[in-house]
């Protein structure tokens, strides 16, 4: 049987636990880790235009990037690996690009390019990748004048593994379901 001062002793220790856990959750917060610039393999899709069909198009055409991305660098050990199967694969992945470009009805031009290109901050979970020159698969729909889509290509941040387009992407936290057992606020 716990007596009153061991469920207290109990609950102050979880509550320094807690804080101790914010603290340095701010404090990373605060100053996220940077990883070299030259680790990452980026990818940019730029639409034709802003409506909605070319923004439409711009997700599918990414979307076909990424599926032959993910097989292409499959194997990949590093991001210098990485970037030599992009260049060695440019043709495939701008194939992919066109192919699905086509199938979606869009017989303009679809270019894609391997290179260095400025990027802005980005935010993927919980990891900034700061802006920068990066090397990059870019890929322009038409005149390439829409909004743009981001991500990394290398190490793969662009979406889980198990994503399926349309639905939701759900996160949750070890940590904080330990927690709320701990503290009585159930499994969450």
């Amino acid at each position: 049987m716990e007596t009153e001062g061991t469920v207290l002793n109990r609950r102050f220790f979880c509550a320094l636990v807690l804080a101790l856990m914010l603290a340095a959750g701010l404090a990373e917060a605060a100053n996220p880790p940077r990883i070299p610039v030259s680790d990452y393999v980026r990818l940019h899709v730029v639409a034709d235009g802003d409506d909605a069909a070319a923004q439409a198009l711009k997700l599918q055409v990414r979307d076909a990037c990424l599926d032959c991305a993910r097989t292409l660098l499959a194997d990949c050990a590093d991001a210098d690996a990485a970037w030599t199967a992009v260049n060695e694969n440019l043709d495939a992945l701008s194939t992919a690009a066109s192919e699905r470009a086509r199938a979606c009805g869009w017989y303009g031009a679809v270019r894609a390019e391997a290179g260095v290109f400025d990027f802005p901050d980005r935010w993927y979970g919980g990891r900034l990748v700061p802006a920068g020159e990066y090397r990059a698969l870019r890929v322009v729909i038409g005149s390439g004048a829409g909004r743009n889509w981001w991500c990394v290509l290398y190490p793969s941040l662009c979406m889980p593994e198990d994503y399926v387009p349309g639905e939701p992407v759900h996160f949750h936290s070890t940590v904080l379901r330990w927690l709320r057992r701990v503290l009585g606020g159930g499994e969450g």
